[in-house]
């Protein structure tokens, strides 16, 4: 299977989970976790912040 991606885009980041690539948007200002179990990821968490 191939996939093509924007390479060019700082914003997104792609999971790729059974095969399947999902994009997940980055936030402006914050922090995204990768929870990983039995060597797979899980769940992503993340924290926005704001700049002020």
């Amino acid at each position: 299977m191939i996939a093509k991606i924007d390479l060019m885009s700082n914003k997104t980041m792609y999971v790729v989970k059974d095969g399947q690539l999902t994009p997940h948007e980055l936030p402006d200002y914050g922090e995204t976790v990768i929870i990983t179990m039995g060597g797979k990821v899980d769940r992503l968490k993340t924290n926005i912040k704001r700049n002020v």
